[in-house]
């Protein structure tokens, strides 16, 4: 079954509407976002646990030393499930670890026998990196020694990488920090961390991103941020496929529906496209889709004033009849319609009346 309903209350329609899903569809991550979090083809927020297990039946779970809070530590990060990660030998160097709340993967622990490229492309092998390195690719991070009281590490981070160094307790004093010193020291592991709420705003949002339906504007498949950038008045028409029908459209990327939205635009460049060839006169009179500015339609009777375009999008072979043109002295005499310099008469077949 598929229904037409206004765009502001599509939007209102899957925001109450709760399914359960594991996996993030990539187009849900704006481009620039999935960037910063992706290493060796594992996006964070987006990749889960079961695709993991789906690539490698011999993931197993594993023990994390957290390196910015570690055992000594009384606090935990709210981020990831601390101290458990998953590790697979098909991918070495790389332990992941999910949300403490779904089963996305926000946290990927890289060890030393990490060799690939970072999330901006640099090549490295951890096990020959040293903490000069580390200042070479990011000159900024010179400014961000940190270590918590409980740590045996320094870190050097920005907003989702945090490389780690061993804090060498046999060097006195300890402060001022003698920054020299540990430039050849080795880096003992990097993070790629992410808060998979944060990203998504609000608990609400999140879970709402989780099970969105498959959404298109034009034809053209978009995601929900995409979609609202569009306002209500640039909107024809909203089609909503739910169930069989939305899988039997898209797939089964449309198991939680699929919405197909259609913008004035494009809706008048549709019905132009399909009115042409039946007649010459409308063709002779509307040359473009632009130039109806001065033509007034009239649908099985109803004259059609504004916010028409969807009705008239919707014309296809399985329900138009006829298509005439009128002068402005007829439009005036039948229809008391002036302004206007000719009127298009359309007769369509009733809905249950398609052949």
């Amino acid at each position: 079954m598929n229904f037409k309903i206004t765009f502001s209350i599509i939007l209102a329609f899957y925001c109450l509407t709760g399914h359960s899903q594991t996996n993030i569809q990539p187009s849900l991550l704006d481009t620039s976002i999935a960037k910063k979090i992706t290493v060796s083809g594992f996006c964070l927020c987006q990749t889960t646990l079961p695709d993991l297990q789906r690539l490698s039946d011999d993931f197993k779970p594993i023990e994390v030393e957290e390196m910015d809070l570690g055992k000594k530590c009384i606090a935990q990060d709210g981020r990831f499930e601390n101290g458990k990660g998953y590790f697979s030998a098909k991918f070495p160097g790389m332990i992941f670890q999910k949300d403490q709340n779904t089963n996305q993967i926000s946290k990927i622990r890289l060890t030393k026998d990490f060799k690939g490229s970072l999330p901006d492309g640099t090549p490295i092998d951890l096990h020959n990196l040293k903490l000069k390195d580390v200042f070479n690719i990011y000159p900024k991070l010179k400014d961000t020694w940190g270590s918590r009281g409980c740590s045996d590490y320094w870190h050097f981070a920005n907003d989702t990488l945090f490389f780690y160094v061993k804090v060498d307790t046999t060097k006195k004093p300890q402060f001022p920090i003698d920054e020299a010193y540990y430039y050849d020291k080795p880096v003992e592991a990097i993070d790629l961390i992410v808060s998979c709420y944060r990203i998504f705003e609000k608990k609400e949002r999140y879970k709402q991103l989780l099970n969105d339906p498959v959404f298109f504007i034009d034809s053209v498949n978009v995601t929900r941020i995409e979609m609202q950038e569009y306002q209500p008045n640039d909107i024809a028409s909203v089609t909503v496929y739910k169930d069989a029908n939305a899988i039997k459209l898209v797939g089964e990327q449309g198991k939680f529906g699929a919405v197909y939205i259609e913008t004035k635009k494009f809706a008048r460049n549709k019905y132009w496209n399909y009115f042409k060839p039946k007649s010459a006169d409308y063709l002779k009179n509307v040359p473009t889709p632009q130039s109806d500015s001065s033509v007034i339609y009239i649908l099985n009777g109803k004259v059609l004033k504004t916010n028409f375009e969807g009705d008239l999008s919707g014309i296809d072979d399985k329900n138009f009849i006829e298509l005439t043109v009128i002068d402005k002295q007829k439009l005036s005499k039948d229809y008391n319609i002036s302004g206007k310099s000719l009127g298009v008469i359309i007769r369509t077949k009733p809905k249950d009346d398609k052949d």
